[in-house]
């Protein structure tokens, strides 16, 4: 059943994207600052300036350092001497909302570009894309972080093999239905400045840009998702990498559920925020009971469950175009090992997120382990 309705909503989201049509980028070059937060982001920093310095929409690159124990002062004062369109921003530790909003307040630009110290901005039209939707009266627009492929391992090309067309294929649809993206990902996010300092980011959770989105559309903003706007941050590169970071996602939406409460009901909650939970709480139900029942019956039944053929499929041709995307073929017979990604979820779901909702307690703050070669 739960790969049906997959299925017609793939379906309505492909009818509703050609009915919009392709649209065109708006080429308003240099017009555009981009703000990087760092802390400790030595292995990265220097692909990551250069990177965003080549791209035609950035005027200034906005480099805050939050803070860092590491060598990202020195390497970000170094920069600035070679660069004259880098600005940097040193402050003591605030957190990753707070640095943003360091950066924003130095900007002059009308738009922002947020992105992270991790992540790859192709030199392309994205963000002529999102300046058109700009243009069309959107104050914040979200693009799609794909995956950095580069120096990475095996579990980075199990999350690539569906993380791309998945992510298109949920937000299109949310933004359908419930009137906004679930999320403007802090990897990828073009702001009017205006609209920030109205509606700061904060640092109450450790997902700001979960609940500055929230909060945007609360607060009656227009929230766009630009599908041709896509940049590619790393991926964790072991499970326990990868458990702190769906751990630190998922206390934060059950945070965030209690912080923005009032929207639950709302035509965003019910077709943007709900949804989400609710399919966990399904998926969660579903596995156990069928599980239980395969294991009563001696477990013969389990590798049907766990990989049934309609389902095994449709993520094959996700697989199919993840592949394609990034000219990686061995990504497509990968799709069906993403199931993992899944158990996580509901297992950090179970284990954390859960008691979450009821406390809105939230760990500290984990920063992935990163690696070198970011930019390709």
């Amino acid at each position: 059943m739960k790969t049906i309705l997959f299925l017609v909503t793939v379906l309505t989201v492909l009818l509703w994207m050609l009915a919009r049509g392709r649209g065109r980028p708006v080429r308003h070059y240099r017009s555009v600052d981009a703000i990087i937060p760092a802390y400790n982001e030595e292995i990265c920093i220097v692909g990551s300036v250069r990177n965003l310095l080549e791209n035609p929409y950035i005027n200034n690159v906005i480099a805050v350092n939050d803070g860092s124990t590491d060598r990202t002062r020195t390497i970000l004062d170094l920069l600035a001497v070679v660069h004259p369109r880098l600005v940097v921003i040193h402050q003591t530790n605030t957190g990753k909302g707070g640095a943003l909003m360091a950066g924003v307040r130095r900007s002059d630009a009308p738009y922002v570009f947020l992105t992270d110290a991790d992540t790859l901005l192709p030199a392309d039209d994205g963000l002529g894309y999102m300046i058109a939707e700009m243009r069309r009266g959107a104050h914040a627009v979200g693009g799609i972080p794909c995956s950095n492929l580069t120096g990475a391992g095996l579990l980075p090309h199990i999350r690539a093999s569906v993380k791309m067309p998945m992510i298109v294929i949920k937000r299109t649809f949310q933004q359908m239905l419930g009137g906004s993206p679930f999320i403007i990902s802090g990897a990828c996010g073009l702001f009017r400045r205006s609209v920030l300092k109205a509606v700061p980011f904060s640092d109450r959770t450790k997902v700001e840009d979960l609940d500055l989105t929230w909060s945007l559309v609360a607060a009656g903003y227009k929230v766009r998702q630009v599908n041709r706007a896509i940049v590619y941050p790393q991926e964790c590169k072991t499970v326990r990498d990868e458990w702190r970071r769906w751990r630190r996602w998922i206390m934060g939406y059950a945070v965030c559920m209690r912080l923005h409460s009032r929207l639950l009901l709302s035509r965003y909650g019910l077709f943007s925020i709900l949804p989400m939970f609710l399919v966990v709480v399904l998926g969660v139900a579903v596995y156990a009971y069928t599980w239980t029942r395969a294991a009563m019956n001696g477990g013969s039944a389990l590798p049907a469950l766990l990989f049934p053929a309609l389902w095994l499929l449709v993520v094959c041709c996700l697989g199919g175009i993840s592949a394609l995307h990034h000219r990686k073929f061995r990504l497509m017979p990968m799709a069906p090992l993403a199931l993992l990604y899944v158990l996580i979820a509901y297992a950090v779901w179970l284990v954390h997120g859960f008691s979450s909702l009821v406390t809105g307690h939230e760990f500290n703050r984990d920063k992935p382990t990163r690696y070198a070669r970011v930019v390709a």
